[in-house]
């Protein structure tokens, strides 16, 4: 029988995390919780890398863990690993870029329980607590030549890997996430 071992514990959500999801190319993961907020992390290094609000300002300690009416209920990773979707309890569904502090787009949804991006990434699906499933068509994003050489490298190295790479620091900044 396989073992499996735990090799990794991440903290820093302040309520319940209640979705997370990896980017395609496993160099991120988004967590979304129901102290109001999404975090992108470097799995490898366990550092927050990203933190998107669905409350602003953010809540004290005491309020993120209470009800709020901003409960993050579900993130999705698109297949570009730029793009992200968010439910909230505030009857919305955000649309993110990893590049960007703010929403890209914001859409109304009722009782929004999961999402998921369909494998081109040209659809998103909403499921809610009325038994629904709403679609959005979803906009062709060209992403950067730093991000493909970024997915592409990240398929198959971690950030430690990345980090020691004989190539000068620039060339390994450039393949690398940064905190935001």
């Amino acid at each position: 029988m396989d073992t499996y071992t735990m090799i990794r514990k991440l903290e820093g959500h302040h309520n319940d995390v209640v979705s997370c999801e990896f980017s395609p190319d496993g160099a991120l993961l988004a967590t979304a919780s129901y102290d109001t907020r999404v975090l992108v992390w470097d799995p490898c290094t366990g550092s927050v890398l990203f933190e998107f609000g669905h409350l602003f300002p953010p809540p004290t300690l005491i309020f993120a863990g209470g009800e709020n009416d901003r409960w993050v209920r579900s993130v999705s990773f698109c297949h570009d690993g730029q793009s992200i979707a968010s439910i909230a309890d505030d009857r919305l569904i955000r649309f993110w870029n990893i590049e960007q502090k703010s929403p890209q787009a914001i859409a109304p949804l009722s009782n929004g329980l999961c999402c998921a991006f369909s494998i081109d990434g040209s659809v998103l699906a909403a499921g809610t607590r009325d038994g629904s499933v709403y679609f959005w068509a979803t906009p062709r994003i060209i992403s950067s030549l730093q991000h493909l050489c970024r997915m592409a490298i990240r398929r198959v190295m971690s950030t430690d890997e990345v980090k020691k790479l004989p190539v000068p620091d620039r060339v390994v900044d450039f393949l690398s996430y940064r905190i935001m």
